[in-house]
């Protein structure tokens, strides 16, 4: 069995230690850029970092007490969509250069007996806080160097916690995830940050995963990674939120390994080819990564049990984002969105002339397991240009087929970077409702019906930008009829700045 479980020897802390600096290495998982010159999406970016820059309200905070709706929300609709996303990119003189960089915020849109109501607030970690006072950024991020900036004396110094949220106890604990550093511990109701959570004295400022993986039971499974130190953490956590187990895993190509999944016995993980350089350049560079091009996507199957390794190859491909995964006599299977190339999709999302185009976006591709010969196989299911997968997340490491997709169908007039159609694939079916070449779509969730088991059976949420007005808009459709178009749209007055990951309580 190739792991460690921690004790308290400080050998063990120093390993952390290095983790955790070493995560800032990795803060590659996006590098898209906030400060464009060109194009639909660049005008709209920069008219909402402005306004958000300008102070919306008190403490950086928006709220719209009634959404005007058009439509009707479903009764049984109740609960609320948390999003994350970066959203500050200027504080006085300074300006990060890359959309991974800027200041978390997380919106809140809380739905109750067919109304709507909304807050955001930009997250005040202990980075924010410190920028704020000294009237500029002082910190490096993954795509800007900053002059004349602070020394970085741990990772969760620039912890932005931007990527994505973590719910636990029905909602009561909310966290704000990043992916370099700690979770951050947020007041469900008012967003009003509560400060870093530690999980474990050795683990204390490590790297946590911005995807975290809850199974039907509660437990919450998640890791840690960081460039050049060849290994994972892995965190087992109770649902009351007390931390069960952790581990520390060998894990060649976890250079960068934004996401995994979950069956009922193992953790899978997609070990892409895409390796840090030693002696490489300073954040801001993509160019202190390489993709092997030449080598195998690396299967990690760890057995929950006693976190023994079993490791398989797939042919080369680069990966952000899984699908669920589940076992079915004798094999896992599982979907990913699959990259040929990866590096060059990243290179191409830089600004200010993004050169990034629907066809380097991804194909959702299916993945068997055969847990008794110790191989893996794919196949493509005839899906391009898709990303961000969700499904029901009651049925997370369980049978359950359907998935929700973002898609940029690469339509007349969508040259920008962007998704303009989310659709929804199960077996040999695909459903698509598009929004169009002047929006941008976000991320979409799936949120059950209360009480249904039934494939889908419930709602799809998601946000989406209107290009040329530069507000934004909440849709809902129906999960069973997403091709007839959303049930209710929800306009805000304003604009979002564009978000990565979100998730739904149910009230």
């Amino acid at each position: 069995m190739d792991s460690t479980t921690f004790g308290a020897p400080m050998s063990r802390r120093k390993i952390l230690k290095s983790l955790a600096m070493g995560g800032l290495a990795s803060m590659a998982s996006y590098s898209f850029a906030a400060d464009a010159s060109s194009g639909a999406f660049a005008r709209s970016f920069a008219a909402l970092d402005g306004a958000l820059h300008a102070g919306p309200g008190e403490g950086g905070q928006w709220a719209v007490e009634d959404i005007a709706i058009k439509g009707r929300l479903p009764e049984a609709l109740r609960g609320t969509l948390y999003r994350n996303g970066p959203a500050r990119f200027a504080l006085g003189s300074t300006r990060y250069q890359h959309w991974f960089d800027g200041d978390g915020m997380v919106q809140a849109f809380r739905l109750q007996g067919g109304k709507a109501s909304y807050r955001g607030q930009l997250l005040r970690t202990p980075k924010l806080q410190e920028e704020e006072a000294a009237g500029r950024f002082l910190y490096p991020g993954f795509g800007t160097s900053m002059a004349d900036g602070a020394p970085v004396r741990s990772a969760d110094s620039v912890n932005t916690a931007n990527i994505n949220l973590l719910a636990m106890q029905g909602g009561k604990s909310l966290y704000a995830l990043w992916e370099a550093g700690s979770a951050l511990q947020i007041d469900p109701e008012n967003l009003a940050t509560q400060g870093f959570k530690v999980w474990s004295p050795e683990t204390q400022g490590a790297p946590f995963s911005a995807h975290p993986r809850t199974a039907p039971d509660g437990t919450v499974w998640n890791f840690g990674y960081a460039a050049h130190s060849g290994k994972l953490i892995i965190y087992e956590i109770a649902p009351n939120g007390k931390l069960r187990r952790q581990t520390m895993l060998d894990a060649p190509q976890a250079d960068m390994v934004h996401d995994f999944a979950i069956t009922e016995n193992y953790l899978i993980f997609l070990l892409m080819p895409l390796i840090a350089k030693p002696g490489r350049p300073p954040l801001g560079s993509l160019d202190r990564y390489e993709w092997q091009a030449q080598s195998p996507l690396l299967v990690m199957l760890v057995n929950k049990s006693d976190f023994s390794v079993q490791r398989m190859e797939l042919p080369n491909g680069g990966v952000f984002h899984l699908g669920n995964a589940w076992e079915e006599k004798g094999l896992i299977r599982l979907g990913y969105a699959r990259y040929t190339e990866f590096l060059p999709h990243l290179k191409g999302l830089s600004l200010p002339n993004p050169t990034a185009r629907p066809n380097e976006l991804a194909r959702w591709t299916q993945v068997e397991i055969n847990l008794t010969q110790g191989t893996a196989r794919q196949s493509d299911v005839g899906l391009a240009g898709v990303e961000f997968p969700r499904f029901d997340a009651r049925l997370t490491g369980l049978r359950n087929d359907l998935v929700v997709l973002m898609q940029n169908t690469g339509s007349a007039g969508n040259d920008d970077w962007g998704m303009d159609s989310v659709l929804t694939h199960r077996g040999e079916n695909t459903e698509r409702y598009r929004y169009g070449s002047d929006w941008i779509a976000e991320e979409h969730v799936y949120v059950p019906a209360p009480g249904s088991n039934a494939p889908a059976s419930g709602w799809v949420l998601g946000t989406a930008l209107h290009k040329a007005s530069g507000k934004t808009t909440l849709s809902v459709f129906e999960a069973n009829a997403i091709a007839k178009g959303p049930v209710a749209q929800l306009a805000l007055p304003f604009g979002l700045p564009l978000g990565l990951h979100g998730q739904f309580v149910a009230a």
